[in-house]
């Protein structure tokens, strides 16, 4: 019975986080604050605003967290927000 958590272990490899270069961690940091402060505006916490909106609560944290993340989760997390990519993106260069 030892062998599955080990087997588990071995399969389930923790995810790399990705480097980026200062200026666009920076960028980053941003859009997941701006992120927060619309999902905060739908619903308080991320987990239920996830779960009710079927998101990975994890992928949502690492977005707001300013984590590098594919360009498809987070379109869907804005439409799930009822925002445009464009009304979104005002204002930050």
């Amino acid at each position: 019975m030892l062998f599955l958590p080990l087997l588990k272990y071995l399969i389930m490899a923790k995810r790399e986080v990705p480097i980026l270069p200062d200026d666009v961690a920076q960028v980053m940091k941003t859009i997941g604050q701006r992120l927060t402060e619309h999902r905060q505006i739908v619903e308080r916490n991320y987990k239920k605003f996830a779960n009710s909106h079927d998101i990975n609560n994890m992928t949502l944290w690492r977005m707001q967290k300013g984590e590098d993340y594919k360009m498809s989760s987070f379109l869907q997390v804005l439409l799930k927000l009822g925002i445009s990519p464009e009304d979104f993106f005002k204002g930050i260069k």
